[in-house]
C-alpha cells in the first residue's frame, strides 16, 4: 500500500464514512453514539444503581421467559435486544419449544463518569448459562436508560468468543470505568467508524482498503467468502436458477465505548445484514425457506424472492493509534451474537 495512502486511512475513513473506500456502492447508516440518546434521569448512574438495574433486569427476563410473556420480556429491552428478544419468543413458539432461560454469575460493572444531563448507559460482563447450567459463556452487555424512559434496559448484548480472553476495560480508584467518545481520534478507528469497517470488509472483502485497520476474521472478510461462495451457487442451485445477495449497514443503535488499560478502547455495536434469495426468471418457481428463517414468514406466502433481515451484534478491540502505521496493528472483532429478526415474502 502506498505510505501516503496508508498514513491517510482514518481521516479517509472518517470523511467518508467508510463508505467511499471504493468504487462500489455501499450503504451505510450513521451510527447514533449513546451520547445523542434523549434525555437522560435526573441523577448520574453509579455503580450500585448498574448493579441493581442489572439484576433487577436478570430477574424479569427469567419470570418473562419461564412464563413465556413477550410483552414483559420487551419492557426491559430496547434497540437490536428488543429485535432479538421478539425472534427468540417467535422461534420458540413455531418450534413448540420453551423459550430459553439463562443464568447469569460473577457480573463486573463497567459504569462510566456521566454528568446528569448526559444519557445514562454502563456495560456489564457476566458468565452466562443455560437454566441448567450448561452452554457457559462470558457475555458483555449494553444498558441504558433515558429521561423518556426511567428504567434500565437491555440495549445490546455480544458473547465473548472461546479462547478470546476478556478486555481489559480500564476502572479507577474510584470503580469507574471511561467513557470514549464516539469520534476520539486517538484510536485506530474512532468508535462511530467501527461498525461501517466492518461492514465494508464483509461486503466487499480483503482486498478493500479497511483491511488496513480492521483484522480478517469470521465477522470480517469470513463473512465475504461465505457470502461469495452463497453467490456462485452449487450446481443444484445453479439447476433450479437460484440466486443470493446480502448487505451489511451501520444501524442507528447506541454504541457503548470504554477505554482499555492499554490505551485503546473497546467497542460495543450493532450491524444489520440485508439477505436477498431469488429465483431467476428464466427459471421461476418458489423459492426454498431457510430453516432459520421459517418462523418469520409462511411458505404459503413466498413465490420468487425472500428478504431476510438480521440484527448482529458485536463486541470489538480497537487500538491505540500506533506512532508508526504500517499496518501491523489492527482492530479485532473478539465477540458476537444475533441472528434472523424478519422475513418478508414480495407479492410481485
Amino acid at each position: 500500500m502506498n505510505k501516503a495512502v496508508a498514513s491517510t486511512l482514518v481521516a479517509v475513513l472518517t470523511l467518508t464514512g467508510a463508505a467511499g473506500c471504493s468504487s462500489k456502492p455501499h450503504r451505510t447508516v450513521r451510527t447514533t453514539p449513546v451520547a445523542a440518546e434523549s434525555s437522560p434521569p435526573p441523577e448520574p448512574v453509579n455503580p450500585e444503581t448498574a448493579a441493581k438495574a442489572f439484576h433487577t433486569f436478570v430477574n424479569n427476563d427469567d419470570v418473562a421467559r419461564a412464563s413465556g410473556d413477550e410483552r414483559l420480556a420487551l419492557w426491559w429491552t430496547s434497540e437490536g435486544q428488543s429485535q432479538l428478544t421478539a425472534a427468540a419468543f417467535r422461534r420458540a413458539v413455531a418450534a413448540g419449544d420453551p423459550v430459553p432461560r439463562y443464568r447469569y454469575d460473577k457480573p463486573v460493572f463497567y459504569v462510566p463518569h456521566l454528568l446528569a444531563s448526559d444519557p445514562q448507559w454502563f456495560v456489564v460482563s457476566a458468565r452466562r448459562t443455560t437454566a441448567d447450567g450448561k452452554d457457559p459463556h462470558t457475555v458483555f452487555m449494553g444498558f441504558l436508560a433515558s429521561k423518556a424512559v426511567t428504567r434500565w434496559r437491555l440495549s445490546l448484548a455480544a458473547v465473548l468468543d472461546d479462547k478470546q480472553k476478556p478486555p481489559m476495560i480500564a476502572v479507577g480508584a474510584d470503580g469507574y470505568a471511561k467513557a470514549l467518545p464516539t469520534f476520539d481520534s486517538r484510536l485506530l478507528i474512532p468508535p462511530r467508524l467501527v461498525p461501517s469497517i466492518q461492514a465494508t470488509l464483509a461486503e466487499e472483502g480483503p482486498g478493500n482498503v479497511a483491511a488496513h485497520v480492521m483484522d480478517a476474521g469470521k465477522y470480517t472478510t469470513g463473512y465475504y467468502t461465505s457470502d461469495q461462495k452463497a453467490m456462485k451457487k452449487s450446481k443444484k442451485e445453479k439447476k433450479i436458477g437460484l440466486r443470493t445477495s446480502a448487505l451489511y449497514a451501520a444501524t442507528s443503535f447506541p454504541i457503548f465505548p470504554l477505554a482499555t488499560e492499554d490505551g485503546g478502547g473497546v467497542v460495543l455495536y450493532a450491524l444489520s445484514r440485508d439477505t436477498i434469495i431469488s429465483k431467476s426468471k428464466k427459471k421461476p418457481g418458489q423459492v426454498p425457506v431457510p430453516e432459520d428463517v421459517a418462523p418469520f414468514v409462511s411458505s404459503k406466502l413466498v413465490r420468487d424472492e425472500i428478504d431476510v433481515t438480521q440484527t448482529m451484534q458485536y463486541l470489538a478491540v480497537v487500538p491505540a493509534k500506533p506512532k508508526k502505521d504500517d499496518g501491523s496493528v489492527k482492530a479485532e472483532i473478539i465477540g458476537a451474537d444475533g441472528g434472523t429478526v424478519k422475513a418478508h415474502a414480495p407479492s410481485k
